[in-house]
């Protein structure tokens, strides 16, 4: 028990899985898909902006990352000039301020090499006029700031125009700004501040396009972090919606589609698979129903046409003696005829016997065929009510039949409070050919029992799986049950003191015509009867011998 228990879980798992409808399973196959797309997405680009992160760090050590400013174009020295923006009246009045010596600013006259984080190793420095003339990398424009009114009446609105500014005329362009822009630069005058000190009021900022420096690698690694989520979204639905194609789709219906070719070609030896899906999969039930009702349907034909292809041999068969008497004796009167002498009167009494013979004969043949289109009226009656009534119509049948025999029927007896649904007329029939057949064979006595049996049935199985092959004793013949779960039983059992069957008996006397005792009044059908109508209720015959001495007789009818 304790090893199966860790199963258990994942079993109710795969059987709710498969129990999923198509809407429901989709559902769950898209948000699969959504979630595994992303997951690998996010691992992949991770993985890759480090990478990139790595190899533009390397490629950004190779070069000077420049600080982006401001700058003053000093003209004196045709250089560019750190700076910094005072910003004068909280709008667009700035004035520029820088020291040719940088050590004011940033306390070393070196570049900044900075540590840590994916600029590790990166040297940051101050653009200069050289830098910006040979490094295409680099692109100096206009800070903006200190229009006039003219400007902005000019611009309309909005005079600052973000246009790189070529090196090699930034001189000229400085000089025709400063001289055109609001002179705020004479706020402070210069040298207040110490020696080397700037102002303006025009200021520059330098661009650096990284792009510039970026390798192949690097490229790569950066178009394939952005190309992966649509990749892995591709790849997934792909993959994944097949999946639920062939499972939820493409399987029930292959399934379905090979079942029905072989219905069509009347082969019903096979079982529906288990199929997926709560839609398909109640179809494939559905279809595996109608298949196991196929095969009892065919089985009871088969059965059927046995049963008249037996009978109808039984009957041509005991037709042979009759016929034979008639045909000798016809010839010997023709022969007297011809000879002129009267008919001798017991010829007439032997024709006359063999014809009420053929008589009685079809009487019984038009019996059988009849017996076979009885309807089964099943009425719900009370148990012990059924029984007391059982009991007395066998105490009255061997009673005026056999009176010299003595009846048991103490043990016909069923539970206070219990319903059947029973025909009852069928099962006092049969019981009536039971008690004929003892009757003719007991010695001093005759039992008679009644008793409640389930008869367990696998769900899914066939109940008439062995109705056309007939059991040793000949006679065992399985109903025509729901093959849902136990069937409940009523077991009606006659017994007697006799000298009990052959093993012929055992082996055919349920059989049309078959008799070891046969006379003109009885032909051997007796218990084929009985067979008949156990089969029509559900039913089955069994034949035995008592274990000292005796027949046993036992009919079950589905109740």
């Amino acid at each position: 028990m304790s090893a199966r228990s860790p199963r258990r879980p994942l079993e109710r798992l795969r059987a709710w899985w498969h129990g999923l409808p198509i809407m429901r399973a989709f559902f769950c196959f898209v948000a699969i898909w959504a979630v595994a797309s992303l997951v690998f997405s996010l691992v992949t680009i991770t993985v890759l902006m480090e990478a990139f992160y790595r190899i533009d760090g390397e490629a950004r050590t190779s070069h000077l990352e420049v600080n982006g400013g401001p700058y003053i174009y000093d003209a004196r020295n045709d250089e560019l000039v750190p700076a910094s923006a005072m910003d004068l009246n909280g709008t667009d009045q700035f004035v520029f301020i820088g020291f040719t010596d940088s050590s004011v600013l940033n306390g070393s006259s070196v570049d900044v090499v900075l540590a840590g984080g994916w600029n590790d190793g990166v040297r940051v420095g101050y653009a200069t006029m050289d830098m910006v003339r040979t490094d295409d990398a680099l692109t100096v424009y206009d800070w903006g700031g200190n229009y006039t009114e003219e400007d902005y009446i000019e611009a309309d609105g909005n005079p600052y125009r973000e246009e790189p500014v070529d090196p090699d005329d930034l001189a000229a362009y400085d000089a025709r700004e400063r001289a055109t822009r609001v002179r705020n630069d004479q706020v402070i005058a210069e040298g207040s501040l110490g020696e080397g000190m700037l102002v303006s009021n025009v200021g520059y900022f330098v661009s650096q396009d990284d792009g510039a420096y970026a390798t192949g690698a690097g490229m790569a690694l950066r178009i394939a972090a952005g190309l992966s989520p649509f990749l892995y979204l591709g790849v997934f639905a792909i993959a994944l919606f097949r999946r639920f194609y062939r499972t939820r789709l493409e399987a029930p219906l292959d399934a379905l589609r090979m079942a029905t070719d072989r219905v069509a070609r009347q082969d019903l030896d096979f079982e529906m698979p288990q199929v997926a899906g709560r839609e398909l999969g109640g179809l494939a039930r559905a279809f595996e129903r109608m298949r196991a009702s196929l095969v009892r349907s065919q089985r009871e034909l088969w059965r059927t046409a046995e049963e008249r292809r037996r009978l109808n041999a039984a009957f041509a068969h005991d037709l042979r003696t009759p016929v034979t008497v008639l045909k000798g004796t016809v010839e010997m009167a023709q022969m007297r005829a011809e000879h002129g002498e009267a008919p001798n009167p017991d010829a007439l009494r032997t024709i006359a016997g063999q014809v009420g013979r053929l008589e009685s004969y079809a009487t019984a043949m038009s019996g059988i065929a009849r017996l076979e289109d009885r309807k089964v009226v099943r009425a719900e009656v009370d148990a012990p009510e059924l029984a007391r009534d059982l009991a007395g119509q066998a105490r009255a049948y061997v009673s005026a039949r056999a009176p010299e025999l003595a009846v048991d029927a103490d043990a016909v007896r069923l539970p206070e409070g219990m319903r059947l649904l029973v025909d009852r007329s069928l099962v006092e029939e049969v019981l009536d050919n039971l008690l004929s057949n003892a009757c003719g064979h007991a010695g001093e006595r005759i039992e008679v029992s009644l008793a409640l049996e389930d008869a367990p049935v696998a769900p899914g199985a066939d109940p008439a799986g062995d109705a056309a092959t007939p059991a040793p004793d000949g006679c065992r013949q399985d109903g025509s049950g729901t093959g849902e779960g136990p069937r409940r039983l009523l077991a009606l059992r006659v017994s007697d003191d006799g000298p009990g069957f052959t093993p012929e008996a055992l082996r055919r006397g349920c059989e049309p015509f078959f008799g070891e005792a046969k006379s003109a009044e009885h032909f051997g059908l007796g218990l084929n009867i009985v067979q008949t109508l156990a089969r029509l209720h559900g039913g089955a015959v069994e034949l035995a011998n008592a274990d000292g001495r005796g027949a046993v007789v036992t009919v079950r009818f589905e109740v």
